[in-house]
């Protein structure tokens, strides 16, 4: 990998109510200095000021495409059915943008019904463990459940448009990607096993042990998988 490919951003978005420096923590610490690492707290979550909305998905869409158009383009690192649909449409809408996309905790062609069951499922937990909620407030300030909220309603009324990444969508970006998923998961583990299935430009690696988000379960294995993905992606 040269010096160039070196100074190209990385960009680090993360899940729902997580943060840059929650989810990659292992990376921050592993890449900085040796990568130009640009963590990406989206609206209503950690240190940024802006504060959800409606449209939450768009209005944080349009949030990381201004961000990359400041510092210029790069890699995309994304967590979860968050970070996940929104580097997918970035690189979708902004392939000039995008040099190569990984995506963690994500599997493609997630049903409504399941995504929603899932989103129903935050606040209950949450309810019931006072050690998360206050967790999430020292994250987030109260501002956590505005944003929960939402995110919940602008899925609901454009799931298909905001959170679903169908297969055929990972087929058709001019951009390589890679899938790093656990074993924990078996959805995301099948996705990640079979990611050739998804398209020319689609590849997968699975980290044994490894739960939801892998970045954060097994940081120096998925550092190591996101490094020879980038390496290949120079060569290719």
């Amino acid at each position: 990998m040269s010096r160039q490919d070196d100074q190209q951003p990385v960009y680090l978005l993360h899940g729902l109510l997580g943060t840059a420096y929650g989810h990659f923590s292992g990376q921050i610490r592993t890449w900085n200095g040796r990568y130009q690492v640009i963590p990406i707290d989206l609206p209503g979550h950690g240190r940024c000021r802006l504060d959800a909305g409606p449209d939450y998905l768009d209005t944080a869409l349009r949030y990381v495409v201004a961000l990359v158009e400041r510092f210029g383009p790069g890699r995309l690192v994304a967590a979860s059915y968050l970070g996940g649909p929104l580097a997918t449409r970035t690189a979708a809408a902004r392939p000039d943008l995008v040099r190569s996309l990984v995506l963690t905790g994500f599997a493609p062609g997630l049903d409504r019904d399941v995504f929603l069951t899932l989103l129903a499922g935050f606040g209950t937990l949450v309810d019931a463990d006072a050690a998360l909620m206050a967790e999430y407030d020292r994250l987030h300030g109260a501002r956590w459940r505005a944003t929960l909220a939402a995110f919940t309603q602008h899925v609901e009324r454009a799931f298909e448009t905001t959170a679903l990444v169908r297969p055929q969508d990972l087929a058709a970006l001019d951009v390589d990607t890679l899938l790093v998923n656990g074993t924990l998961k078996s959805v995301e583990r099948a996705a990640a096993t079979d990611a050739r299935r998804y398209g020319p430009r689609v590849w997968g690696h699975v980290l044994d042990g490894a739960g939801h988000i892998a970045s954060h379960d097994a940081p120096e294995q998925f550092n190591e998988a996101v490094e020879a993905f980038w390496r290949k992606e120079t060569a290719r």
